[in-house]
């Protein structure tokens, strides 16, 4: 298994446009061979004094994938670039870790 952890942070003002975006390419991403999480997340607060700060404008996005290939298919899907294109007016950053199964 490959997972993926992208961290964006969305411009302010810009959340709404950006999730809309996100509601549109994740039944593509779902469909495609070998994924099997693409789930895009926004923060909660849960009262424990050892969580992180709330982040409004932050959106993770959890990936995991059958293989590394079927990760590599999907980068590669033309698609993604359009959504990539669509959406980078909208963020101010993105950061992207990638691992496997330590366990």
């Amino acid at each position: 298994m490959i997972y993926s952890i992208v961290t964006m942070i969305i411009k302010k003002g810009k959340m709404d446009e950006f999730l809309a975006e996100c509601g549109k390419i994740r039944p593509l991403v779902l469909a495609e061979a070998g994924c099997l999480m693409y789930d895009y997340t926004r923060e909660i607060e849960t009262g424990s004094d050892r969580q992180e700060p709330l982040h409004p404008d932050r959106v993770t996005l959890y990936e995991k994938w059958a293989s590394g290939e079927a990760l590599d298919n999907h980068n590669s899907m033309p698609y993604m670039e359009a959504f990539a294109m669509k959406v980078a007016p909208l963020r101010e950053s993105v950061t992207i870790r990638t691992g496997v199964e330590a366990v």
